[in-house]
C-alpha cells in the first residue's frame, strides 16, 4: 500500500490543479512545497496576480492622467507607491487563503512541506529543515516550476541590477531603467515603470519586441506605439556586458558597442527550470538537452507512475497551460482518456492596449505548405473602440484556404486578451471563417471586431 494514490509536487498552477482534480476523482491526494505560504507558486506570489495589479493601477493613473480627452478635468494625480502595493499584496494574500481554505483544504488534500526528491518511482525524501522524511504514491507528478535565471554574465546583484522579483516590490520608481528582454515580462514592466515616471530603455537581441509573436505587422505596430509613448526600443543588438559602475550607475554595453546608463537595470529574461534537486536522471526521468521533462500528450514520463506538468515541460512558460496539464495528468491517472493540445494555447502581453495571440500566423502557415485567407481589421474600424476613444492596434485572423478552417489569432487592442479567446475555441473546435461571420455578436462590443475579421477573410466585411 502506498502513502497516497496521487502525490503533487509543487503546489504552483500545475500542481494544485492536477492536486484538486485528483481529489474530485477519489484518490487520495498529497500536496507537496517547500515554501512557506507557498501556495499557487510564481503566478500568485511573483508572476501574474502581483504584475497585474501594478499594471491596473497604472492604467488607472494613465486615464486619470488622460481624463481631459473624456470631458473630465482632474488635478494633482499622483501614484501612491506604499497603497499601491498593499493593494498588491491585498489580492496574492487574498488568492492564497482562498487556494489554500476554500479549494485544497475542504477536498481533504493532505499538505507536506519540505524539498522533495526522488528516491524510485513511488518514493519521495522531503527535506523540511532538520527534518528528514520519506513519502510513498502509486503516482507521482512533477509541478516544480521555474525561477528568474541568475545569469551570471549580467552580475546580478538584486539591488541595481534586479530581476523580476526585485522590480515587483520597488517602493520608489527608479529615474533611469533599462530593462533587458522585450517579451512579456520585459514589456509589462516597460509598461508600469513607464507610467509611474521612470525613462525606460528596452534592450532586445532579436530585431523587434515580443519575439515569439512572429507577425512582424503586429510586432511593428507594438513597437512604434511604445516608442510614441516615450520607451526607447534598442532591438537587434545583443548586451556584452551589464555593470555597476563606482558612481553607483549601472552601465549596459551592446553587442554594437553602444552604451546606455541608468539608475538600475531589470533582467527580464530566461527561467531556471525546478528541476535539478529532484534526483530525476538516477531515477530515470528523459530530459531534454535544456532541462525539461519529455511527457506525452497525457503528460506521462519515460517512468510508469511519474507525470510533469508546467514550466518544467515543452511549450510555454504560462500559468494557463500548467493548470490544464495538471487536469489532464490527472484525468489520465483516473482512468480517463485526456490529452495534451498545444497549438490552442492562447497567450497575452498585458500592457495598455494588449497583445494576445493563438495558432500559427500566415507565414508561419505557408511555411508548412498551408494556403492561407486572412482577414485583417484596425481597431480604428470598431464602433465600440470609437466610443471608448481606444482605436489603437489590429487585428488578424488566418485560416486555411481550402476549408476555411481558422489555424491562428494575433491582436494588438483593447481588452486583446479576452477577444482572443473566441479565436481559441474556433480553434479548439474547428470553427471555420464563415461559422464565426455568420454568429451574431452584440452591438456595440470589441468581439464584433472578432466578426468583422472573418468577414474580412471571406471578403464580406463592411468595413474595408
Amino acid at each position: 500500500m502506498y502513502d497516497y494514490d496521487v502525490l503533487s509536487i509543487g503546489a504552483g498552477s500545475g500542481g494544485c490543479a492536477s492536486a484538486m482534480r485528483s481529489a474530485d476523482l477519489g484518490k487520495k491526494t498529497g500536496l507537496v512545497e517547500y515554501r512557506k505560504n507557498g501556495t499557487g507558486g510564481t503566478c500568485v506570489s511573483r508572476g501574474c496576480i502581483p504584475t497585474k495589479v501594478l499594471l491596473q493601477s497604472a492604467k488607472v493613473y494613465a486615464e486619470v492622467l488622460g481624463a481631459k480627452e473624456y470631458g473630465i478635468a482632474v488635478t494633482d494625480a499622483k501614484p501612491d507607491m506604499r497603497v499601491i502595493h498593499q493593494k498588491k499584496m491585498m489580492a496574492v494574500n487574498s488568492l492564497k487563503f482562498g487556494l489554500d481554505n476554500m479549494l485544497i483544504k475542504p477536498r481533504g488534500i493532505d499538505r507536506l512541506q519540505g524539498k522533495a526528491r526522488l528516491l524510485d518511482a513511488h518514493t519521495v525524501e522531503l527535506v523540511n529543515g532538520e527534518e528528514t522524511r520519506t513519502v510513498t504514491a502509486e503516482n507521482i507528478i512533477i509541478a516544480t516550476g521555474s525561477e528568474p535565471a541568475m545569469i551570471p554574465a549580467f552580475h546580478i546583484d538584486k539591488e541595481k541590477i534586479i530581476t523580476s522579483d526585485e522590480a515587483l516590490n520597488l517602493q520608489e520608481m527608479p529615474e533611469e531603467l533599462i530593462i533587458v528582454g522585450a517579451g512579456a515580462l520585459g514589456l509589462e514592466f516597460a509598461d508600469i515603470f513607464s507610467t509611474f515616471g521612470s525613462k525606460v530603455t528596452i534592450v532586445e537581441m532579436m530585431p523587434h519586441v515580443v519575439p515569439t509573436l512572429k507577425d512582424l505587422e503586429i510586432t511593428g505596430a507594438v513597437g512604434k506605439y511604445m516608442e510614441k509613448n516615450g520607451i526607447t526600443l534598442k532591438c537587434g543588438s545583443g548586451i556584452q556586458s551589464i555593470q555597476v559602475q563606482e558612481n553607483g550607475r549601472v552601465c549596459c554595453e551592446l553587442a554594437n558597442g553602444e552604451k546606455i546608463e541608468a539608475d538600475k537595470a531589470l533582467v527580464a529574461i530566461g527561467r531556471s527550470l525546478n528541476t535539478k534537486e529532484l534526483n530525476l536522471e538516477a531515477v530515470g526521468v528523459e530530459m531534454t538537452p535544456k532541462g525539461q521533462i519529455v511527457t506525452d500528450d497525457q503528460m506521462r514520463t519515460s517512468i510508469p507512475g511519474i507525470y510533469a506538468v508546467g514550466d518544467i515541460t515543452e511549450g510555454p512558460q504560462l500559468s494557463h497551460k500548467a493548470q490544464k496539464q495538471g487536469l489532464i495528468a490527472a484525468e489520465v491517472i483516473a482512468g480517463n482518456d485526456a490529452h495534451m493540445r498545444y497549438d490552442v494555447i492562447p497567450s497575452a502581453v498585458f500592457i495598455h492596449p494588449e497583445i494576445a495571440m493563438v495558432g500559427i500566423t500566415a507565414d508561419e502557415a505557408e511555411e508548412q505548405g498551408i494556403q492561407v485567407l486572412v482577414g485583417k481589421m484596425r481597431f480604428s474600424s470598431n464602433e465600440k473602440a470609437m466610443a471608448m476613444q481606444k482605436t489603437t492596434g489590429l487585428i488578424k485572423i488566418t485560416a486555411r484556404k481550402e476549408d476555411h478552417k481558422i489555424i491562428g489569432g494575433h491582436i494588438f487592442g483593447e481588452d486583446a486578451s479576452v477577444l482572443i479567446e473566441e479565436v481559441a475555441t474556433a480553434i479548439q473546435n474547428g470553427l471555420t471563417l464563415d461559422d464565426v461571420a455568420d454568429s451574431i455578436h452584440a452591438h456595440p462590443t470589441l468581439s464584433e471586431i472578432v466578426m468583422e475579421t472573418c468577414k474580412n477573410a471571406l471578403g464580406k466585411a463592411f468595413h474595408k
